[in-house]
């Protein structure tokens, strides 16, 4: 019998291997840090919600928001350029050790960029543990000539940091509204589009028309759309279908430079 325990990977192999995840206990607050002009410094905290020890490494990485709204390394796309912060942002712990249920400081500092805005993500990966790996007994269990594969799975999070200076240009205005259903729900689909130079980034809310006057049918907090793209589609499970005829409306609010704000709003009557 052979086996081997692989590299750690954030991937999951052929084959039926044995799975280990580790890190899922891992929290981060806030979810974006922004520096304007004249902020130079800010405070993230790494939460451990588990109940074992875990140590965690803290890097920089350049990230890209793809049309349908995800956020990939950027050399998993393609041809895809982003104005990076990497060079303007220091920060300090590079790795942290936390007891379960605790939590740690990361300092993040940044200096001025020049016009225009900046960004890169701050990401934070859960490493594994010594203890990963086979045990004597997993070892000695199994066929001699079975391989075995263990693949750990690495959990990491990432939030965007943002460095701007200069006025901010933050439009937007919401296209392509439509209703469909799937699965036996009602779906909601729109394209968010970005008309200013700024990302923007902000909540959508959901109204109803209703003899009482509008009724808020669901929100969607922290929708962003980044410099790198022009626009992203956006899809919003209803919690009840509209009724035919029902007059809608959607609004796009700020949750960036001019919180409340109201970006964009867009109407749809129910077919």
């Amino acid at each position: 019998m052979l086996r081997y325990l692989l590299p750690a990977v954030a991937v999951l192999l052929a084959a039926e291997p044995v799975l280990a995840q580790v890190g899922a206990d891992l929290n981060i607050s806030p979810k974006r840090v922004v520096f304007g002009p004249g902020e130079r410094s800010a405070t993230v905290y790494v939460f451990n919600q588990g109940d074992q020890p875990a140590t965690y490494s803290v890097e920089l990485v350049d990230r890209v928001m793809t049309s349908d709204g995800r956020i990939v390394a950027i050399d998993e796309e393609p041809g895809a350029q982003v104005d990076s912060a990497r060079d303007l942002v220091q920060y300090t712990p590079r790795r942290i050790s936390l007891a379960p249920r605790t939590s740690q400081a990361i300092r993040v500092r940044a200096r001025p960029g020049g016009s225009g805005e900046h960004r890169t993500h701050l990401t934070v990966t859960a490493l594994p543990p010594e203890t990963a790996g086979f045990t004597v007994d997993q070892a000695a269990a199994g066929a001699a000539d079975e391989v075995s594969l263990q693949v750990v799975a690495l959990f990491s999070v990432s939030i965007p940091v943002i460095v701007r200076d200069g006025p901010v240009d933050a439009r937007a205005a919401i296209d392509r509204v439509a209703l469909r259903q799937e699965a036996q729900q009602e779906l909601l689909s729109l394209d968010l589009v970005r008309t200013g130079a700024n990302s923007v980034y902000g909540d959508i809310e959901v109204f109803a028309e209703t003899p009482g006057g509008q009724v808020l049918l669901t929100a969607v907090r922290g929708i962003a759309v980044y410099p790198e793209i022009d626009r992203r589609t956006v899809v919003i499970a209803l919690p009840q279908p509209p009724v035919a005829g029902q007059s809608m409306t959607i609004v796009y609010r700020d949750d960036d430079a001019d919180r409340g704000e109201v970006l964009a709003t867009a109407t749809l009557v129910a077919p």
